[in-house]
């Protein structure tokens, strides 16, 4: 595992963390901010079986936040790791796309078409993402969460828990994206049909001190090596969320860990970490 510090903070981190050793190296780099899913290089393998590094154009989701750091990243990585780098044609945040690995996608139609990400229209969006992904069948969620600075990111709407299934995020009436969380699933019920399996995790309702709604969510989940990193909230629909994920998991330990201070800058679990050298395989995570 590789993690980003500010070179003047690798010392402190590596004591706090016990020393580097081969399963942790510190790597110093400045960055604006934490969220490597979006501003890291996507990891691909090409046909001859080399790792590619994807460049997605990372402006700061619409250059709402300095970004001129980050937007370095996919270069400076691909540089310091000898990596091929190959810079997209569109500007795609890791935490934007939901793939299987089988062909089949999911996106939001508010962030990849939104006029601040200077995107092209539809049909080379998904000639790109078919050509450098394998993309064969995108389907185009119509909302995020209301609260995410993103313009709703699909990390925390639906996720792949093997090929065939998926997690929906879905909430109570009392919840501020109730209506458009059913219109995702019913538009994705519709458009897949019973070859894909849907199942329910809860969305919890987290309001800021002085800020409203929050876009807390625990299908913003990260999946390791036989291990499943879960956020929580200190929230009452924490375990059931948990319970769901280890039902669908079994092989994996589903861990929870609060993830309340990333979310009170916008982000979760998932939305920190990019793998950058191989790939979880989704088939063998069914039960």
């Amino acid at each position: 595992m590789s993690l980003l510090v500010a070179p003047d903070d690798r010392r402190r981190v590596a004591t706090l963390l016990g020393g580097e050793d081969e399963s942790l190296r510190l790597e110093p780099l400045l960055s604006n901010d934490i969220w490597m899913r979006d501003a890291g290089p996507i990891s691909v393998v090409d046909g001859a079986g080399q790792t590619v590094f994807l460049d997605g154009n990372f402006n700061g989701w619409g250059k709402r936040f300095a970004h001129e750091l980050d937007a370095l990243l996919p270069l400076l990585l691909a540089r310091r790791w000898q990596q091929r780098r190959q810079r997209l044609s569109l500007c795609l945040e890791g935490g934007a796309i939901e793939v299987n690995g089988a062909g089949l996608a999911v996106t939001t139609t508010p962030v990849l078409t939104h006029p601040n990400r200077d995107n092209p229209p539809v049909a080379r969006i998904e000639a790109e993402l078919e050509r450098w992904l394998g993309v064969k069948q995108l389907v185009w969620l119509p909302h995020g969460l209301s609260m995410d600075h993103t313009d709703g990111h699909v990390d925390n709407l639906v996720r792949f828990v093997a090929r065939q299934r998926l997690v929906c995020a879905v909430a109570g009436r009392d919840h501020p994206d109730h209506d458009r969380l059913a219109e995702n699933k019913a538009l994705l019920s519709e458009t897949l049909g019973p070859d894909v399996e849907l199942t329910d995790l809860p969305a919890p309702n987290i309001r800021s001190n002085g800020r409203g709604w929050l876009p807390a969510s625990y299908a913003n989940f990260y999946i390791a090596p036989g291990l499943v990193l879960v956020p929580t909230f200190g929230h009452n629909t924490d375990q059931k969320a948990l319970a769901v994920l280890e039902g669908l998991m079994p092989q994996h330990r589903v861990v929870g860990l609060d993830a309340r201070p990333a979310l009170e800058h916008g982000g979760s679990l998932h939305c920190m970490i990019q793998p950058l050298h191989g790939a979880v395989d989704l088939e063998n995570l069914q039960p």
